[in-house]
């Protein structure tokens, strides 16, 4: 059962992949609905097995490497995180199957599509199930050519092949720091695998007064270059740009596929998360980081226009509250909880936007161009706003249950403070500049009488960090994740609004067939299953997913504020649209500039980062080194000396009897001089 649920993804991708044009469009959906299905219902046996009973299981299948430095085994891990990964890895990912056989019924190539959908399943589920970094970077590299190939499967279109090479580009800057960290985890603890991360070594001691041991010159360097692969795969600012690309430049269906791809960096994370712990320095850049991700992509979400850029600067957005909750110290589970319930709605608004696009004659993507629509697919604009209310954190949804409560515990949480540092002897040290000077003078703490000779080397420093000081990234990132929340409302009604209940903004013929996608019942199916996860599965799975983390005791306005935010937002977006045709005028023009233009980072990074790069690759080690210097003094330089020799040498079979009576003499003459 444990290897099943694993191999039906790669069984099914497999037959596909050799064997998708013989069976034809819907033998490939059947044998993608049975294979899928059966793979989520064994998840569903290992959730109960697992979840329920608070069970662990690991298996070990074989030896992989095996040598003087290092001993990997292929292995299995099943326990809280990695079943429910695995659980909506595969419930949505069959979901997305049976969608797409609907979606693309008039498409060839499904087949193709259904096969690259498959692996990426399972490379996805090799990656949540793995037991060691080692044997997760196979499936962190996996999911990332898997999306490249979903990205960019219609081929002929030069957007979606542009975003597919952005973004697999973007990634390699994330994978080379999970590469590095994998080293130092490595060089630090002797080990790649997950259990000797719970084994207890790594656990820091807890001294009497509360303060914790923690030697962090090696864990921050660790926690750091593991936040850089999560913030190339999971779409944190800085390394963002390549996600809203890869959403406008496919269709919805594709684009929806690799979304469990933005969750491995996440899952990295929460499983690294006992590393984490002995790192309070990289735990407070988590959080800032995932709070500015979380601000960021609100605003720019509030004047995209394009209707799967919205959706996807709120994924950015989702994923930010994932991220800034690691942070908080013993929490990472409420991101866990968070990134299964954002699946459902997320899902849900994906697979809805999908079909208001496919729609239309026209394949409309602006929502400029759209609006009446409530008339025309009401079922689709029932899915698309309680999505959007499940997104927003109004009561009673599902993301009001993880979004509220990532608030509560980033308002009560509590970060390491400025480090004081002690001598292994026990003795108390101000600060380490301290330290060096008391090493400096004549007091000496760790031993030796003044005058009585060179003070001695002191003893290794250990830093301590008060847990009782109120952390300042805690409220920052609280107050920035609760404008966010607002921001989240205006922008998700906006969306509702603008593209199901305004005037109609396009002619009739381009809205004449606007139910005929619907009423497939595949689609209507998927998507009521993706509305009851959006509604109920966060009351359903709290308590099994957050496991003994207790709600904190906040003051009544804090308790209100995000639901508050979220009302006010709502209510702002619909007065402001109802009176005004644009938000537009409502900006200073530069300020809605600068936010359609995503802050400029694109803009940014292509003139600071890959202009330069690209300068310095072609002129610099190009012309200058490669086909310079390297063809001077290797093959080019050898072959024209060889030429020139060669040409000297020929010059001297003239033909001529005078030059060669000349040289036959002047080498008698010499030889004659020198043995006579």
């Amino acid at each position: 059962m444990y290897l099943i649920v694993l191999l039906l993804p790669f069984i099914n991708a497999f037959f596909l992949g050799f064997c998708g044009r013989l069976i034809g469009t819907i033998g490939s959906g059947v044998l993608s609905t049975i294979c899928m299905g059966s793979s989520t219902l064994i998840a569903l046996l290992l959730a109960y097995e697992i979840l329920v009973n608070d069970a662990v299981v690991h298996i070990e299948l074989y030896k992989w490497v095996e040598s003087e430095i290092l001993i990997t085994h292929v292995g299995l891990l099943y326990d809280t995180l990695s079943v429910t990964m695995l659980l909506v890895i595969s419930s949505i990912s069959t979901l997305v199957h049976i969608y797409s056989t609907s979606y693309m019924s008039d498409d060839p190539h499904v087949p193709r599509f259904l096969c690259y959908l498959s692996l990426f399943t399972f490379l996805m589920m090799v990656l949540v199930t793995s037991d060691n970094y080692l044997q997760l970077f196979i499936g962190w590299e996996g999911v990332g050519v898997c999306s490249y190939l979903l990205v960019a499967f219609w081929t002929t279109r030069i957007q979606a092949n542009k975003a597919a090479i952005k973004a697999i580009v973007v990634n390699r800057v994330g994978d080379v720091g999970v590469i590095l960290g994998m080293i130092l985890i490595y060089k630090t603890i002797g080990s790649l695998d997950f259990s000797a991360l719970e084994a207890g070594f790594v656990k820091p001691p807890i001294l009497d007064n509360g303060a914790r041991l923690d030697p962090w010159a090696p864990w921050a360097p660790i926690g750091i270059l593991l936040l850089i692969g999560c913030i190339g795969k999971s779409a944190q600012l800085g390394l963002h740009t390549w996600l809203p690309d890869a959403m406008e430049g496919t269709d919805s269906n594709g684009s929806r596929a690799p979304q469990h791809k933005w969750t491995a960096g996440v899952f990295l994370m929460i499983r690294s998360f006992p590393l984490f712990e002995k790192a309070p320095l990289a735990l407070l850049i988590i959080t800032i980081f995932g709070a500015l991700t979380a601000f960021f992509a609100a605003t720019v979400g509030l004047v995209q226009n394009d209707l799967k850029k919205v959706i996807a600067y709120s994924t950015c957005s989702q994923l930010g509250y994932m991220v800034l909750i690691i942070g908080i110290e013993g929490s990472h589970n409420v991101g866990l909880f968070h990134l299964f319930n954002h699946a459902f709605f997320k899902a849900l608004l994906f697979l809805s936007a999908g079909a208001v696009v496919h729609s239309t004659n026209y394949d409309e993507q602006d929502m400029r161009k759209m609006g009446g629509l409530i008339h025309s697919i009401p079922f689709t604009y029932t899915m698309m706003l309680i999505g959007s209310f499940s997104i927003m954190g109004l009561p009673y949804l599902t993301g009001f249950y993880s979004k509220d409560l990532i608030l509560e515990l980033t308002y009560s949480g509590r970060n390491m403070g400025v480090p004081y540092f002690i001598s292994e002897q026990g003795h108390h040290l101000e600060s380490l500049e301290g330290s060096i000077g008391s090493q400096g003078g004549d007091k000496r703490p760790w031993g030796g009488a003044e005058g009585s000779g060179p003070a001695p080397l002191a003893p290794p420093l250990i830093a301590l960090w008060p847990e009782s000081e109120p952390s300042r990234g805690s409220a920052f990132a609280f107050w920035l994740g609760t404008f966010a929340a607002f921001l989240t409302a205006f922008y998700s009604i906006r969306l509702v609004y603008i593209t199901f209940i305004i005037s109609p903004n396009s002619s009739k013929e381009s809205l004449i067939s606007s139910h005929i996608n619907i009423v497939d019942k595949r689609v209507l199916t998927v998507l009521s299953l993706l509305c009851f996860g959006a509604i109920f599965f966060g009351y359903l799975f709290q308590d099994i997913l957050i496991g003994d983390i207790e709600h904190p005791i906040v003051p009544p306005f804090i308790k209100v504020l995000p639901t508050l935010a979220g009302v006010f937002g709502m209510s702002l977006s619909l007065l402001l649209y109802w009176g005004f045709d644009s938000i537009g005028p409502l900006f200073i023009l530069p300020i809605y500039s600068f936010l359609g233009g995503a802050w400029q980072f694109n803009h940014t990074i292509n003139k600071l980062i890959a202009i330069p790069f690209f300068n310095f690759g072609h002129w610099g080690t190009y012309k200058t080194l490669d086909r310079g210097w390297l063809e001077l003094f290797g093959p080019q330089g050898a072959g024209y000396l060889g030429t020139r020799v060669s040409q000297a040498i020929s010059n001297l079979q003239s033909g001529v009897i005078s030059r060669y009576a000349l040289v036959l003499l002047s080498f008698t003459i010499i030889f004659l001089s020198l043995w006579g």
